[in-house]
């Protein structure tokens, strides 16, 4: 296969060996539990978080700092907290609610409720409290600065609550199910899914490995098809996976083949949710579908997002040659556009590479909170204006693009995004200097068009045409933005990285020749 392929978006492991939270008589085999379990993703960014050699509350509020710290350097990329004990979780999902606010739902996938308190609890054990922690009530030095509502929290496979924890749930009014149709439904309107899996949701005939084994749970599979639906449905702000005490060696077996489809499944939530809505901003004059595969064709345009074949998840060489005759057929190149990390993308780039396509343009998809933009950018001081009629904007589109079809791109593209648009113009001296498109879809907004004049480029304008685009989404109760950037524009990278964004995926073309 190609070597020029670009890297699949870094995700990062937090380890967290921790045992101290556990009531389990062989607590001691979680240290290895975790190093097993992170082992299972060799390409992620690895970090071990050394846990305090004592036990107590004290020890837990040291772990707490120290994975805290390590979430702090990770820098917009995936996560995936490695237990240890459910205590691990307490930073991890801290941090989500800090970022995502009210708009976050926390999925706890696990056998036990975690909601008892310290005066409630039978066992004494933190891993019994952690997610009463999170909702409040809890040892004080524990409580996050922002606590759940009850509202935020969704319990699935949980079938064995103590009388006080099944008593508050019930008057919190905290659902619990089983099955992934429910799942989404219970998570309702949620912008985020923070997804913490104990492992004795299981059930212990088909894995035991676990410090509190309790009948009736999920099979893999089950878990699985839960999983994967709330990351079809909702952005994963993190993934955290405890309580593994090794003992068979076919539990071991097991995770092997269910832990990477869960990480892939919650690392491509935001290509679910933005790839849609990037085709709907940026819509083909002709587009259809044949056997999964989309197929978009647009007069006088050279743009390859306007002329390529989006693949379906999986079984995409089933049509391969009827999307050769659909482009042949338009005297157009055959253009595949392959989304990393997406169920099925390694095996769909290795058959286009056996038939000869060539690698081009890896291109990375950026995503960033509305507000951190809006702030990152309000010291600009350029003039930006945002209309909602492109009659004015089209001639500056024309004038500024880099590319040699902004005419045909304005009529057979640009007027046919049905969306609320706003375009954006950046004027110094009374002579409009710099461009963008801004395209609002049900919470997000999406960022096209990015043109400055090269003489006024480092200026600040593509700063202010940020932080205008931002302002505006925010009015259209966007409070996510996204954007395409190539791999090689070094100067784009850098003022979107400043103003807020980071990688959430990458895609590349392949070309028949």
């Amino acid at each position: 296969m190609d070597n020029d392929a670009p890297k699949r978006p870094d995700v990062t492991v937090i380890e967290v060996p921790q045992w101290q939270g556990s009531s389990s008589a062989t607590a001691h085999r979680l240290r290895a539990g975790a190093r097993l379990l992170a082992g299972l993703l060799p390409a992620a960014d690895r970090r071990t978080v050394g846990v305090a050699d004592r036990a107590g509350a004290a020890a837990l509020a040291v772990n707490a700092r120290r994975i805290r710290t390590a979430l702090e350097h990770v820098g917009g990329r995936f996560t995936v907290t490695i237990g240890g004990d459910c205590g691990v979780e307490l930073e991890p999902i801290a941090a989500a609610a800090r970022r995502y606010g009210d708009r976050l739902t926390v999925v706890w996938f696990d056998a036990h409720g975690d909601l008892n308190t310290p005066a409630s609890s039978p066992s004494g054990a933190f891993h019994g409290m952690v997610l009463r922690t999170l909702l409040g009530d809890g040892p004080a030095e524990l409580v996050p600065d922002r606590p759940l509502k009850p509202s935020q929290v969704v319990l699935a496979g949980v079938r064995d609550l103590d009388p006080a924890e099944h008593e508050y749930a019930a008057a919190a009014g905290i659902p619990t199910v089983g099955d992934p149709e429910a799942l989404v439904e219970a998570v309702g309107d949620a912008s985020a899914v923070y997804v913490h899996i104990d492992l004795d949701v299981l059930d212990p005939s088909v894995f035991r490995s676990v410090g509190l084994p309790t009948p009736r749970g999920l099979t893999p599979d089950r878990l699985l098809a839960m999983v994967t639906a709330l990351a079809r449905r909702f952005e994963v702000a993190g993934l955290g996976i405890t309580e593994y005490e090794p003992a068979r060696p076919e539990d071991q077996d097991l995770l092997a083949g269910l832990v990477r489809p869960i990480v892939d499944a919650c690392r491509a939530s935001v290509a679910d949710l933005v790839e849609p809505r990037a085709r709907a901003a940026w819509p083909a004059e002709f587009s259809e579908e044949h056997e999964g595969w989309l197929l978009r064709h647009t007069t006088g345009v050279r743009r390859r997002r306007s002329n390529s074949a989006v693949a379906p998840p999986a079984g995409a060489e089933k049509a391969v040659r009827d999307v050769e005759r659909f482009y042949r057929e338009r005297s157009r190149p055959v253009i595949v556009q392959v989304i990393d990390g997406l169920d099925g993308a390694g095996d769909l780039d290795a058959l286009l590479d056996r038939r000869g396509y060539r690698f081009e343009a890896p291109t990375a998809v950026l995503t960033a909170f509305t507000e951190d933009v809006a702030a990152a950018t309000e010291n600009a001081t350029a003039q930006v204006g945002i209309d909602a009629d492109p009659a004015a904007w089209l001639p500056v589109f024309g004038e500024l693009s880099a590319y040699t079809d902004s005419e045909a791109v304005g009529s057979q593209v640009i007027s046919r995004i049905a969306a609320p648009a706003g375009f954006a113009t950046a004027v110094l001296d009374g002579r409009p200097e710099g461009i963008g498109l801004f395209v609002a879809d049900t919470g997000w907004a999406g960022v096209f068009c990015m043109a400055v004049r090269p003489e006024r480029r480092r200026q600040g304008l593509g700063a202010a045409l940020l932080g205008a685009g931002a302002r505006w989404a925010a009015h259209q109760g966007a409070h996510r933005m996204y954007l395409q950037v190539e791999a090689g524009n070094d100067a784009a990278w850098r003022l979107y990285e400043k103003a807020g964004f980071t990688q959430a995926y990458a895609y590349h073309y392949r070309i028949a020749p």
